[in-house]
């Protein structure tokens, strides 16, 4: 057996045992105790307020990063910090706070899909809707909301570097750099594309 052979086999046997993993997750929780099930319940709610939170928070780091792009300051003051701090600081901290909830958002997002899932499984199909129609972005069935939450981020950020840096982008590897940005808020944006409660909307539109 060659050697690219067996490393198609190993990959293939990988992929069933994770496969087996998760279906043998969903089998157990089918079983689950009512306390169990609330935890679950209660989790799914904390996932969606989170990342709502996560959300909103890049979304203002980031449109607080290309408002301080244009800005024509040197140093600013920063909130819960004793002393100014020059302008490329805030800027990079500005970004550290985008990447860092953009992946929070991204990681919570997974985690209350695979709740869902675990909810289906063991639990009244009416209180998993219930839990689902919290007053949420991310609940919401109209999709312009959902979509702009995910991707208003990356365009504000991409317009503060691009206002910064100008054609010193231009080169492979100031794109790549660029494009590592846009992986969080984009795939949070290809998930999103139907609400977390499913797709259709309710009586009210929304």
């Amino acid at each position: 057996m060659s050697g690219t052979e067996h490393d198609k086999r190993d990959a293939t046997v990988e992929s069933a045992a994770k496969l087996q993993k998760i279906v043998d997750s969903i089998t157990k929780w089918r079983s689950a105790s009512p306390d169990a099930r609330e935890e679950l319940v209660e989790n799914l709610k904390e996932a969606i307020r989170l990342l709502q939170r996560y959300l909103v928070s890049s979304l203002m780091a980031a449109g607080a990063f290309a408002a301080l792009a244009w800005a024509p300051v040197d140093v600013v003051r920063v909130e819960h910090l004793p002393v100014p701090i020059s302008r490329g600081a805030a800027l990079l901290l500005l970004g550290a706070v985008y990447v860092v909830t953009g992946l929070l958002a991204s990681l919570t997002l997974a985690r209350a899909k695979r709740i869902r899932l675990l909810l289906s499984q063991s639990t009244d199909a009416l209180l998993i809707e219930a839990v689902l129609m919290y007053p949420s972005i991310p609940t919401i069935k109209v999709h312009g909301p959902r979509v702009g939450l995910s991707l208003l981020p990356l365009v504000f950020i991409v317009a503060g570097i691009v206002k910064i840096f100008g054609n010193e982008l231009l080169g492979v590897w100031p794109i790549f750099g660029v494009l590592m940005l846009c992986i969080s808020p984009v795939v949070i944006a290809w998930e999103l594309r139907h609400a977390l409660g499913g797709e259709l909307p309710d009586f009210h539109e929304d």
